[in-house]
């Protein structure tokens, strides 16, 4: 009897703390962006073209001066882009995707920054992963953004950017270095004062 009471206490306090633990990952980052299924991390083919997406963790921001990665892609009217020719000035790199409800939510504050900042040395481009080229311009058209948008359908550029959820942000200074990187959703001001710092410290 004793011993049945105690294998049970044992076990309702097993249960409490799996209880606990769930409810604490479900509940953290839960408007910062949507995790890719399956992640990048562990397949070529892993970012998701649906809706379906979980939520993740909190936002991420490192500072580094690792090299970014070069890349070709192809623009919405079909022109490629370099990022190895826009080496001299400073690159912000956004992944996003049309399902993504954080990206859309950040989409018009970056709009509005590639405006104030487009006499700048700054390049702004919004790299849709996992979508074709023409539902990528059908949405773009849709709400009206001019932003140079770059289609990264095999998902191959976010890949090699480590990129396993969505928002990312990522800011390359003149040298091609990454200056900034940061998971979650971005907004104006936020988005002007890491430029005004990439801006000058290049």
């Amino acid at each position: 009897m004793k011993k049945n009471v105690i294998i049970g206490g044992i076990a309702l306090l097993l249960f409490v703390i799996a209880a606990y633990a769930t409810n604490q990952y479900s509940f953290s980052g839960a408007e910062t962006s949507e995790l890719l299924q399956p992640t990048i991390a562990t397949a070529a083919d892993a970012v998701s073209e649906s809706p379906a997406a979980a939520e993740s963790i909190a936002p991420i921001e490192t500072v580094s001066l690792e090299d970014s990665i070069d890349f070709t892609l192809t623009d919405l009217d079909g022109n490629e882009v370099n990022l190895k020719d826009l080496r001299g000035k400073s690159v912000y790199l956004n992944f996003w995707a049309t399902w993504c409800k954080w990206c859309k939510k950040e989409l018009p504050d970056i709009n509005k920054v590639n405006g104030i900042y487009k006499d700048q040395d700054l390049v702004v481009l919004a790299v849709s992963v996992g979508e074709s080229q023409k539902q990528v311009s059908g949405f773009m058209k849709e709400h009206g953004y001019d932003l140079t948008t770059l289609v990264d359908p095999d998902k191959k550029v976010a890949q090699e950017y480590g990129v396993t959820a969505l928002p990312v942000s990522i800011f390359i200074d003149k040298n091609g270095k990454i200056a900034h990187r940061k998971l979650g959703t971005m907004y104006e001001e936020e988005l002007k004062k890491v430029i005004d710092g990439l801006l000058i410290s290049s």
